[in-house]
């Protein structure tokens, strides 16, 4: 891969002065780093300026904003541990997949997968992206759009048959969005892959969906019973995890 040399500078300058907590010169950083302090002053100016570092007058140390980050980064996992704790608590009691993602662009990146005994093949894993349209988890998750931000991410979108149940135009995704919008819950039955059902949740924070957690099970187990069962633990669930990661200051940051 290649890197952007002067972005290269800047993360170079933070780890440095992180490094070092007593703090740095500037002429101890560009000795360091083996570049002109012409090069260097103008970083610290602007990342001082922006309270990623501060200065004594003579001395660099990590600022405010940077802690900031390193603080949002670990609520993030710690949302994480929530989540996944959750999650194992639902295959428990369901037996079947349980998984956790976000949006990106138009498709769900696979965060989280707990699965139970009774193994399904499913073409999601952690890491593999699925166009949202077709998958319960996707649609829970834009759900936390507006109408008019749903429009615009789907402008000029090709829609593909992955089976005969795919929502296969705009007008149709944005009724199925209304509908979740208005239960919580987001199904979805055989539009990704034959055979598979699920059933799935945002989650939020202050109002705003962040993520989402599904339950993924043959169609042949989909009893009403079932769906009843997985949408009653969902949606205890969803509660639940938003309640702890809301008492714990826990942010929905992935």
């Amino acid at each position: 891969m290649e890197y952007h040399n002067p972005t290269l500078r800047v993360l170079r300058i933070l780890e440095l002065i992180d490094a070092n907590s007593g703090g740095l010169s500037l002429t101890e950083i560009a000795n360091l780093l083996d570049l002109p302090k012409g090069t260097i002053s103008p970083i610290l100016k602007t990342l001082a300026a922006t309270n990623y570092v501060v200065t004594d007058g003579s001395l660099y140390k990590i600022g405010p904003h940077t802690f900031e980050l390193g603080l949002s980064y670990a609520s993030g996992q710690n949302a994480l541990s929530i989540i996944r704790s959750e999650m194992r608590s639902i295959v428990s009691q369901v037996d079947e997949v349980c998984q956790m993602g976000v949006l990106v662009g138009q498709d769900v990146h696979y965060l989280l997968k707990e699965e139970g005994h009774a193994i399904i093949s499913i073409i999601s894993d952690v890491g593999h992206h699925l166009p949202a349209h077709v998958t319960g988890l996707g649609k829970a998750l834009l759900s936390g759009l507006t109408d008019d931000e749903v429009r615009q991410l789907y402008a000029g979108y090709r829609f593909f048959p992955y089976t005969p149940n795919s929502i296969m135009d705009l007008d149709t995704l944005i009724a199925a969005l209304q509908d979740i919008r208005s239960a919580g819950i987001a199904y979805e039955s055989e539009e990704s892959a034959a055979e598979i059902c699920c059933v799935a949740v945002p989650l939020a924070e202050n109002g705003q969906v962040k993520a989402a957690i599904s339950v993924t099970t043959p169609k042949f187990r989909y009893t009403d019973e079932k769906k009843q069962q997985i949408t009653q633990l969902l949606l205890k669930k969803r509660q639940l995890i938003e309640e702890s990661c809301r008492i714990q200051n826990c942010r929905l940051v992935f």
